[in-house]
């Protein structure tokens, strides 16, 4: 009796594909600047900070001096789940433990000519964290009780304005990767009626690996009212080829049934083969100041997750495991619209934010309740300093999540509804010279 390989594979895909923090329905971080967030990331064209080498690279050059840019964010969801008939049940209610992530953005920016800039920065646009409350009994234990998926950047961006009114800006970007599953296999207990086991802890770990891809950024300012910006952000594959998978048993306390189950577990493997898929991303923004004092943006992201139509695992130690699964994700958009007001001694902000569901019906897992969400979002923002030159702002953001219902036909028969809500908040510290 081998370990279930389709559950396995399932249970890894979910884990690269697990639910979205904030940003294109799918496993992206949009938190990576205070400002940007308090106008529910309506940034491509009016980024004002060193946060423009992720919102617009295009923007550095427009940026006075040099800047040095800290600030990192807390994120903190929360995930619940009611069965249905015929698996898990009515009656059956699951939860998540909470889960508390802090990714971190720092970024430098420098002028080397009139008209060139560049920046350095580190951030961490993607990653997750699912654990179930009481693994051990957990319905949906076969198919993951914890995972994770680190994402870490490094960039370097590069800007140029040809006029005064026109800008570009061009990146390469390395993405170091790593992702880590946990699940329970179950077996039927022989004479047992049709009553399950836990027979073995499996468990999927793959180390951080490097992927590596560009940018490419405009901006216009077309008058003293309007600006318009975009940026592409390319696809990242990240591809692992040490990935480990353990299989270690839990004895039942029946001798011949623990035989039968230790007969049949694969062992361990330090050879996994698979590829991490981070999409490309377009944003187009068109920001607006009817006065001084006022800025209205409105931007739209495209995400392609089409790219994610399937996920293969290798285990070239034992090729019975190997298997592919098809995800048949679709690309989705997210609307933003922000604003922010100026006044003598501080800033406000606030916007709206809807980010369509990129995973169809059938992949929504205890590890993918991706749904539509919709983010509402305030923001403060002070300068500091006898010379004004440190600049300290503050956002936060509530991430509403529509109930997910899995209709009946999750992949692997695991059916209900789920429900989920984030709260994010996040400070950063700008010091100009």
């Amino acid at each position: 009796m081998k370990a279930h390989r389709t559950a396995i594979a399932a249970a890894l895909a979910a884990a690269i594909l697990a639910p979205g923090l904030a940003r294109g329905a799918g496993y992206g971080i949009y938190e990576q600047g205070a400002a940007a967030l308090g106008m529910a990331g309506a940034h491509t064209a009016s980024v004002h900070d060193a946060s423009a080498a992720f919102f617009n690279p295009a923007a550095l050059v427009r940026l006075d001096g040099q800047q040095l840019y800290l600030g990192g964010s807390w994120l903190n969801t929360h995930n619940s789940f009611a069965g249905i008939d015929p698996y898990p049940g009515f009656g059956v209610s699951e939860e998540m433990e909470a889960g508390n992530f802090f990714p971190p953005t720092v970024y430098w920016t420098n002028h080397f000519a009139k008209n060139w800039a560049y920046s350095v920065g580190v951030n961490a646009p993607f990653g997750l964290g699912v654990s179930w409350k009481n693994p051990e009994s957990f319905t949906g234990r076969d198919r993951v009780t914890k995972a994770s998926l680190q994402g870490l950047n490094g960039g370097l961006n590069l800007a140029w304005a040809t006029t005064e009114k026109l800008s570009f800006g061009a990146g390469f970007d390395a993405m170091f990767a790593g992702v880590e599953l946990n699940q329970i296999q179950r077996a039927l207990i022989p004479g047992g009626g049709g009553a399950m086991a836990n027979v073995a802890d499996v468990k999927l770990k793959a180390s951080n690996k490097p992927g590596y891809g560009f940018n490419l950024a405009t901006l216009w300012a077309a008058n003293e009212a309007w600006k318009f910006g975009a940026y592409y952000r390319s696809q990242v594959d990240v591809e692992i080829d040490d990935g480990e998978a353990t299989f270690r048993q839990i004895l039942t306390g029946d001798p011949t049934f623990d035989a039968a189950v230790a007969a049949g577990l694969p062992a361990d493997q330090n050879d996994v083969q698979t590829t991490l898929h981070f999409p490309a991303i377009w944003s187009f923004g068109a920001a607006w100041q009817p006065t001084k004092a006022w800025t209205w943006e409105v931007d739209f992201n495209w995400t392609q997750w089409t790219a994610f139509d399937s996920l293969s695992l290798v285990f070239p130690s034992d090729t019975d495991l190997n298997t592919s699964l098809h995800e048949d994700y679709q690309d989705v958009f997210r609307l933003s619209i922000g604003a922010e007001h100026r006044l003598s001694k501080f800033a406000y902000r606030f916007g709206y934010y809807f980010d369509q569901a990129a995973a169809p019906t059938e992949s929504v897992t205890p590890l993918l309740p991706d749904a539509n969400r919709h983010g509402a979002s305030l923001g403060y923002s002070r300068d500091l300093g006898a010379q004004k030159n440190w600049t300290l702002d503050w956002y936060y953001l509530a991430l509403f999540f529509e109930n997910r219902s899995t209709e009946g036909i999750e992949r692997d028969g695991y059916n209900g509804t789920y429900k989920a809500f984030v709260n994010a908040t996040g400070l950063s510290l700008a010091y100009r010279w």
